[in-house]
C-alpha cells in the first residue's frame, strides 16, 4: 500500500503543529519553508483539515493555524483513512470491470482484510506517539535554506 501525496503532506502538517506550543499558531509560508511543501499544495491540505476540524484557521494580522483536539485524540488508522478520501482505497474492482470478478475472486477480500488490519494498527496510536529525537535540530537552519 501507498499513501498519497495529500495524506502525506496532511499528516507532517498535523505532525508539525502537534509539536507546536498548542497556543502558538502557524502560517502557510511557516509550514511551506519548515515541511518544504509548495505554499498551493499546503492551502488544499489546510482546507480539508480545517473542514474536517483537524487544525483551527484565523484569518488576519494575528491568525493562523493549530491543531484541534479532535486530531490529538483520533488515531492515525482514522486519519490516514480519512486523508485517503476513498472507501476502496487498495482496489477497485468496478471501475474498470475485472474479468475475474464473476468467478469469486478473493483478492479484493484479502487486500480489505489487510488493509483493515493496517488501520486497526494504526489506530493504536496518536500523533503524541510520534516522539523524535532532538525535534529543534531538525528545523535548525532551515529559514536559510
Amino acid at each position: 500500500m501507498k499513501l498519497n501525496h495529500f495524506t502525506d503532506y496532511s499528516l507532517r502538517v498535523l505532525i508539525y503543529l502537534n509539536k507546536k506550543d498548542k497556543n502558538a499558531s502557524s502560517s502557510l509560508d511557516e509550514l511551506s519553508g519548515e515541511l518544504d511543501i509548495l505554499r498551493n499544495h499546503l492551502i488544499k491540505v489546510v482546507q480539508f483539515l480545517s473542514k474536517e476540524e483537524l487544525v483551527i484557521t484565523k484569518r488576519g494580522k494575528n491568525g493562523g493555524i493549530i491543531i484541534s483536539d479532535k486530531a490529538l485524540n483520533t488515531g492515525l488508522g482514522t486519519l490516514i483513512h480519512l486523508l485517503e478520501q476513498d472507501d476502496t482505497p487498495v482496489i477497485n474492482c468496478h471501475s474498470k470491470p475485472c474479468v475475474f470478478m464473476p468467478f469469486s475472486c478473493q483478492l479484493k477480500f484479502f487486500l480489505d482484510t489487510a488493509y483493515q488490519a493496517f488501520i486497526d494498527s494504526m489506530n493504536q496510536h496518536r500523533l503524541s506517539d510520534i516522539v523524535f529525537n532532538n525535534w529543534e535540530s531538525i528545523f535548525a537552519g532551515r529559514q536559510n535554506v
